[in-house]
């Protein structure tokens, strides 16, 4: 990693705002300064439309957990176990409810939660101070957002617009690079690379996506427009994956006619160059291909049917994404009409939520409070009240995280090393300098370099504690005067026991490990699909795939540090993602077709899919039952004999074909005379 021109820009932009904030606090009289110096810190984001929301969100959060200690405090005063406990409940509840909303939004909840710590807990001995604490708070935070919004939108700002688009131009390569390795039937390390990074960046463009209402540019991509990119993209990775698995059977059992092998060359090249070949005459190809195969009745010819069908499905959907892409890298450009029904369509992104997960974690957090808080109230240790909330502060911060633990230990470390930089400040530098300018350039040396290092994402987790433990420590304010040694020593202990304080009641009820996490987004997936074949919660195809696809994205980078673990032996996301697809698919023709021999089939086989995934959901490891196979071939058969159409019959042959090969990858051919008898 090389500091660049950007990261300085950053770095300076950053110590600038907080010089700005110390001023401006130092010249109205404001009693805490150095809260708005960490303000700016905290919202400092490398992308200026980030840092305005981030801000946003922090100010807003901030005065809302003011108003309820302002509240709660003068109700419970004279109740001190009484108070700790609804202080301890208002930080679990807002950590909850945020972690429940995986968007940048979740930060507000977040800080309602532990602000109501910061103002709650100080003033319990001295509920006189709760109001004008809670205001002063606000003001310091309100002062230091607005300090680093000014720097951040106005020198050399980077934007969200301009994220977005490279961002874009990003997935669009990483996806036609993706599927042309699927269609050229090359397996290779890079290329599940490639399909994790996909799944990845689809997520992390969404949240990009919701800071562009904050950006700085004066053109800026519709988020509606991104919206519909996200919901193709979200289709992308289970089509070309199953597409990969028909082009790997039949090459493997020799089944592949020229014809279909020369068209797979060609979309592939096409994936590659979108000069190489017009899209229409690729789907019309595709469709022809699909109508030929249709016509006979063996299992090499169904999956030649649904291969082409899929192929065509491809074609258009890849042409889609290359559209939409072009739209929002060029936003100036005339929207094709094409487009508009596409764009007016887009659904807002679904995402995984582990409501029990989030309890423990809520859990954690108000037995941390609690520990603390009794510790304090019965020994009457005066730094008691710095403790608890740096509990709650610890407990909140990394609650996202499988084992919270590592950050929390990280944070510890990086505080305890900033306090000796601290001493030699405080003890050493401060007591020998006057005036603003000389305090100005006595810190620049400290946080310049720590202000560069946060802009490298893998540095931020190392270096936001050390900076906001130097801050902190620090203190600065109108009436500095010489430190007083014990107290500096009992304030860093007390920081240090509210963070041993959260390591703990962590340890004890919330940590995962990876395999244990990964189980977890497994089993919410396959109640869904359970869910699924009943008819509720999952209403529609874009719906469960999104919501599948994020759940990829968190099981992808979990599973090489959860590999050994035997219960996830041949665990597959994107087969998940596929078999729901198919389960929505059956389950809607089961309800479209007429009452006959074929709906009945069709019933039956959803009843049975629910059951089976049902059992899995909550904790079982059978394999699918083989009477599930039995009951695909039969109603592969029904739906055959129908007297319809091939493009009506389509959809349902497809999802059948799907469940049969993602269910049973090493049943034997299916044959329709053994099913009819």
């Amino acid at each position: 990693m090389t500091i660049g021109f950007r990261h300085m820009i950053f770095s300076a932009n950053a110590f600038a705002g907080a010089l700005l904030a110390l001023y401006l606090s130092f010249a109205i009289g404001l009693e805490r300064p150095f809260w708005a110096m960490v303000t700016v810190y905290i919202a400092s984001q490398p992308l200026s439309g980030a840092s305005v929301s981030k801000g946003v969100f922090r100010l807003i959060g901030t005065v809302v957990g003011a108003g309820a200690a302002t509240l709660l405090v003068p109700a419970f005063v004279n109740a001190p176990v009484l108070l700790t406990l609804v202080l301890a409940l208002w930080v679990g509840v807002c950590l909850f409810v945020s972690l429940l909303d995986r968007t940048p939004r979740s930060y507000l909840f977040m800080l309602a939660g532990y602000t109501a710590a910061f103002v709650g807990f100080p003033a319990a001995t001295h509920p006189e101070t709760v109001f004008a604490t809670a205001v002063l708070r606000s003001q310091e935070i309100g002062l230091g957002v607005l300090c680093a919004l000014v720097f951040h939108s106005i020198v050399l700002p980077v934007s969200v617009a301009d994220a977005v688009r490279a961002r874009v131009g990003g997935v669009l390569r990483d996806a036609e690079r993706w599927t042309a390795h699927a269609l050229g039937g090359r397996v290779a390390p890079e290329v599940d690379a490639e399909r994790r990074r996909l799944a990845n960046d689809t997520t992390d463009l969404h949240l990009l996506g919701t800071h562009l209402p904050y950006d700085t540019a004066r053109v800026r991509p519709e988020r509606s427009t991104l919206a519909a990119l996200q919901d193709r993209l979200v289709l992308l990775l289970p089509m070309v994956s199953a597409i990969e698995d028909r082009i790997a059977t039949l090459r493997a059992e020799d089944a592949m006619p020229q014809p279909l092998d020369a068209l797979i060359a060609d979309v592939r090249r096409w994936s590659e160059d979108p000069a190489s070949a017009e899209p229409d005459s690729l789907r019309e190809r595709c469709e022809q291909l699909a109508e030929d195969a249709a016509r006979e009745q063996s299992w090499h010819a169904l999956l030649r049917t649904n291969l082409a069908g899929r192929l065509g499905e491809l074609v258009v959907l890849l042409a889609t994404i290359r559209q939409l892409a072009r739209v929002i890298q060029h936003p100036d450009e005339k929207l094709p009409e094409s487009l508009r029904p596409v764009i007016r369509a887009a659904q807002p992104r679904r995402f995984h939520l582990d409501y029990g997960l989030a309890l423990r974690s809520a859990f954690a957090t108000v037995l941390a409070i609690l520990g603390c808080a009794a510790f304090w109230i019965f020994s009457g240790w005066p730094d008691g009240a710095t403790a608890t909330m740096i509990a709650a502060v610890m407990c909140c911060f990394f609650a996202a995280m499988d084992d919270p633990t590592v950050a929390q230990r990280g944070f510890l470390f990086g505080t305890a090393a900033g306090v000796p930089i601290v001493g030699l400040y405080l003890f050493a530098i401060l007591p020998m300098i006057s005036g603003f300018p000389m305090l100005a350039l006595v810190l620049a040396p400290l946080f310049l370099p720590l202000g560069a290092a946060l802009a490298f994402p893998p540095l931020l987790g190392a270096v936001m504690p050390l900076l906001i433990g130097i801050a902190g420590g620090l203190a600065l304010n109108n009436n500095y005067g010489p430190s007083d040694f014990a107290t500096f020593v009992n304030s860093n202990f007390a920081l240090c026991a509210g963070v041993l304080a959260a390591i703990f009641a962590t340890r004890l009820v919330r940590v995962l490990d990876p395999a244990a996490a990964v189980l977890r987004v497994l089993r919410a997936g396959w109640r869904d699909l359970a869910d699924a074949a009943e008819g509720r919660a999952i209403r529609s195809p874009a719906d469960w795939t999104s919501r599948m696809l994020d759940r990829v994205g968190l099981i992808l980078p979990r599973l090489p540090r959860a590999a050994a673990d035997l219960r996830l032996a041949g665990t597959d996301a994107l087969r998940d993602l596929r078999v729901g697809l198919g389960v929505l698919q059956v389950r809607d023709a089961a309800r479209g077709t007429a009452s006959g021999a074929g709906r009945t089939a069709l019933e039956v086989l959803v009843a049975t899919l629910g059951r089976h995934f049902r059992r899995l959901g909550n904790g079982g490891s059978e394999p699918p039952p083989l009477l599930l196979l039995d009951q695909i071939d039969a109603a592969l058969s029904r739906v055959l004999d129908e007297p319809a159409d091939l493009q009506s019959r389509a959809p349902t042959l497809h999802a059948l074909v799907g469940l049969r090969r993602n269910l049973f990858p090493d049943a034997n051919a299916w044959q329709p005379e053994a099913t009819a008898a």
